[in-house]
């Protein structure tokens, strides 16, 4: 069997977002609703993706099958603050303190293909607002790569990690990735790009 699709776990029963609408027409983008994702849903997938909104004591319950599917090569993408370790690295969430406009000027610190020909400052803010891509970061384990900084000290708002057991992990420590900035054409390619990266991992391979 050929695992060619990502699992997109809704939390309520909103529509995916519009971003993915043409990918799950394709079938590259299963949406799951939180409570129905299985043992078996997590493992018959290349790829998952969490929003912000996710539940994560619920998510930490399901850390096992979680960590078994990244065993096994596949990649997740994480939104939102951090708060419970549902996969064994997550670190809880750093927030700015006292944050002003130059604490959230974004940096590119490394390329990557979610965001190739995208310049970080196209993306820190929603209609003049700053503030929407992070207030602060999920802090990155021994071995991540740094994507993109926020403020003078360039935190890691955004960085992916190879994991030393297998699969990968791209961390957005925001709002969704694929809703942020005033171009829907960026949206869409965002989105485009990290069910992309999602399904370039080993974990189809492996289970084929």
């Amino acid at each position: 069997m050929n695992h060619r699709h990502v699992i997109f776990i809704v939390s309520t029963d909103a529509p995916i977002p519009p971003q993915f609408d043409e990918m799950q027409s394709e079938g590259r983008v299963h949406p799951v609703r939180q409570d129905r994702v299985t043992p078996e849903i997590i493992a018959g997938a290349a790829g998952l993706i969490a929003t912000a909104s996710v539940d994560q004591i619920d998510l930490l319950e399901k850390r096992d099958a979680i960590e078994r599917f990244l065993d096994a090569g596949g990649r997740m993408v994480i939104n939102g603050h951090a708060m419970r370790p549902y996969v064994r690295e997550l670190q809880p969430f750093v927030p700015l303190t006292t944050p002003h406009r130059p604490d959230y000027v974004l940096t590119r610190l490394a390329n990557h293909p979610v965001f190739a020909g995208i310049p970080a400052q196209t993306l820190e803010t929603n209609r003049g607002v700053a503030g929407f891509y992070g207030r602060g970061h999920n802090p990155p384990p021994a071995g991540a790569t740094a994507l993109t900084g926020i403020g003078p000290e360039r935190l890691p708002v955004d960085w992916v990690w190879q994991r030393p057991g297998g699969g990968a992990l791209f961390v957005h420590s925001g709002n969704d990735l694929w809703g942020v900035g005033d171009d829907p054409a960026v949206k869409r390619s965002i989105a485009e790009r990290l069910v992309d990266w999602c399904l370039a991992g080993s974990h189809a391979e492996v289970c084929t």
